[in-house]
């Protein structure tokens, strides 16, 4: 190979040095070409410097024709060293302008294509950009502990018949609430969950090569885009989805394997409990503030059973019980309450 007609840019785009000042291979190699043309000491130089700063940059992928005409426009110019730190600038402005999107779209890539087939126009979402689970109040009623990281989107119209249907991207713990005329569908990645009123998990996150569903009460169906098949998922059984080959693998639990999201540590079967103790439990399971007057209620207890209702459908069982009223905005709830007349209270 003859090096002499080799300028700063012929060595960026050669292979062979790039491994070298990346990676150390060939050393020995391109230490002689730099004895044997130390005209061209320079020009690898600043070859180096190009390389070197463009390592730094995140990962990227120019388009062809992109990638050329940066070259062209370099190849064209006189080669100084203010004219390869502009070069050098430019190309990394380039590379900004392609990454910025293209990683922002990879991340929920899927997701944003469920959307768009759907053709959800002006659809609600909700991102949990936070360190612990953020509970979800759908408009029919629905609950969903969302993940830290997860993100959650649906039609503004979505009940009072209207399509009861989200998009997940990342984990969740999903209680329907109950409605036979009204069907509830959510798609995770490749993964369809159709439930008429249940409760369950499912970890669909864009990078994992698996979707996982869990359920927890109820029945639900899955089945996969594309494919018209149907499994029927009952209490304590799970769907595992392999993406690359659209295959679901269903099995029955022994023993409860919960996902990060299913609540499974705590019990809303309360016999004869104080109200603190309920409030208490509802607020450490779904992240949620309830507000009360603690005094006036605490000789007030509490005999339910809300092991399968959804979060909000609890509290109105728990405010017509104690024949209080109840706020609720986001994650803070208020319940106003006179006291009460009896020491257990049944829902």
């Amino acid at each position: 190979m003859d090096y002499s007609v080799y300028d700063t840019a012929d060595f960026v785009c050669n292979d062979s040095f790039v491994a070298w000042i990346q990676r150390g291979e060939q050393a020995d190699f391109w230490k002689t070409v730099e004895e044997q043309y130390p005209e061209k000491r320079a020009a690898m130089l600043e070859a180096r410097a190009i390389i070197t700063a463009a390592s730094s940059l995140p990962a990227f992928t120019l388009k062809e024709e992109v990638s050329a005409e940066i070259w062209n426009n370099i190849r064209r110019k006189p080669v100084t060293r203010w004219y390869w730190a502009a070069a050098v600038t430019i190309s990394a402005l380039a590379t900004l302008w392609w990454l910025v999107p293209q990683q922002s779209h990879k991340k929920d890539f899927v997701y944003r294509q469920l959307l768009q087939k759907a053709k959800v126009e002006h659809p609600v979402e909700v991102v949990n950009e936070g360190k612990k689970p953020m509970a979800v109040s759908l408009p029919d009623g629905s609950s969903v502990l969302l993940q830290p990281g997860a993100r959650l989107s649906y039609p503004a119209c979505f009940s009072h018949g209207c399509h009861r249907k989200v998009f997940l991207s990342g984990a969740a713990f999903f209680e329907i609430y109950r409605d036979a005329k009204q069907p509830f569908v959510v798609y995770a990645n490749e993964m369809i969950i159709d439930v008429l009123g249940t409760s369950f998990a499912v970890k669909a996150y864009e990078e994992d090569s698996l979707v996982e569903l869990l359920v927890k009460t109820g029945r639900v169906a899955v089945s996969v885009q594309s494919k018209d098949e149907q499994v029927i998922l009952t209490a304590n059984q799970q769907a595992i989805l392999t993406r690359s080959t659209l295959l679901v693998d269903v099995t029955s639990l022994q023993e409860h394997k919960p996902l990060a999201a299913t609540l499974e540590t705590y019990s809303f079967v309360f016999m004869d409990a104080p109200v603190d103790s309920v409030m208490n439990t509802i607020e450490q399971a779904y992240g949620v503030h309830i507000t009360y007057d603690k005094a006036l209620l605490a000789d007030c207890r509490l005999t339910a059973s809300l092991y399968d209702e959804p979060l909000y459908e609890k509290i109105r069982l728990i405010c017509k019980a104690l024949e209080a009223s109840c706020i609720i905005e986001g994650n803070d709830i208020k319940i106003s309450a006179k006291g009460c007349h009896q020491n257990v209270i049944e829902n």
